[in-house]
């Protein structure tokens, strides 16, 4: 296996709840399938009819970009802002951009997203066209809830997988991504946070772990200085890595760790592969974040991580 390059420097904004007096919940959706240049997407209520384009009603008809690895990118427009809706359950529809896309014919469905008064959804469309068999990852739309708050006292870091297994550099066959862990670095060692986190999922709950896949770590049992993450392949630890196979690393800066953050990392592109769009990074984002990076303002606070 390659190693697997996952540095970034990130700063995330803090959290922030709703302040509406009218019960609200809000969506947002991520392009994390190479396969896919440019996506959009419809919302309905289940059993209801369907909005226009969510990203092209709001004036963003270029969508949501897959542009990893390009000259310029990074990840700028990969996620869309949360976009408001009222309590209730919703069928969301994944649409191409390029010619002929539409809702009509989409590329991916999830339907009974349940949404409640104050909750936030993050909707992730992955997997790729060129797949078959039992080990098959088809375009997918997946739903990740997120973490509204954290302690100020405490940050709170999520990796989800969205990976997928190529067989080859060029003109590559994809199938589900292999399995990762996580591990935090301490002094003298790491310390795990997350085992074995599964395509297309976040790690599941345990000891450090809640139920929307989030390691809640106390700010005062972190290092000093820069924070390290180790990604190994499972069932490989930074402590048991052998040749031939490596852990990346994703490093923050100590001055960007604070109480009260939360983020998460998407993992994408290709399992040990180096060939835009399908190289393997990681999409870092902010949640439930107010901060944009779009003059239109319609694209969460994410960078990619090389």
């Amino acid at each position: 296996m390659r190693k697997i390059a996952l540095i970034a420097v990130v700063a995330f904004a803090a959290a922030c709840g709703s302040s509406s007096s009218t019960p609200m919940g809000y969506i947002r959706v991520a392009n994390l399938a190479p396969d896919v240049a440019g996506i959009d997407f419809c919302v309905a209520t289940t059993g209801g009819t369907y909005s226009a384009p969510v990203m092209a009603n709001a004036g963003s008809a270029a969508g949501l970009k897959y542009d990893i690895g390009a000259a310029v990118y990074p990840g700028l427009k990969q996620m869309s802002k949360y976009f408001g809706y009222g309590p209730g359950t919703y069928d969301i529809k994944i649409m191409s951009t390029a010619a002929g896309g539409s809702c009509a014919n989409p590329l991916a469905t999830l339907t009974g997203v349940t949404l409640a008064d104050g909750g936030y959804k993050t909707i992730g469309f992955v997997g790729a066209q060129s797949t078959g068999g039992a080990d098959a990852a088809p375009f997918a739309a997946v739903a990740f809830t997120d973490e509204v708050s954290v302690s100020s006292s405490a940050v709170a870091i999520r990796f989800t997988n969205d990976t997928l297994t190529p067989t080859g550099q060029a003109d590559p066959m994809f199938f589900k991504g292999i399995s990762w862990n996580v591990g935090l670095s301490r002094a003298g060692g790491s310390t795990a946070l997350f085992t074995e986190i599964a395509y297309p999922r976040t790690a599941r709950s345990g000891a450090l772990v809640d139920a929307n896949g989030y390691a809640i770590i106390p700010t005062a049992t972190l290092p000093s200085g820069n924070l390290t993450l180790y990604v190994c392949p499972f069932p490989f630890t930074p402590e048991t890595v052998v040749s031939p196979y490596s852990c990346g690393t994703f490093t923050v800066t100590g001055a960007q760790i604070s109480g009260g953050i939360i983020a998460s990392a998407y993992m994408i592109g290709g399992v040990g592969m180096t060939t835009p769009p399908y190289s393997q990074t990681a999409l870092f984002c902010g949640d439930v974040v107010s901060g944009q990076v779009s003059s239109d303002g319609n694209y969460s606070t994410c960078v990619a991580g090389l």
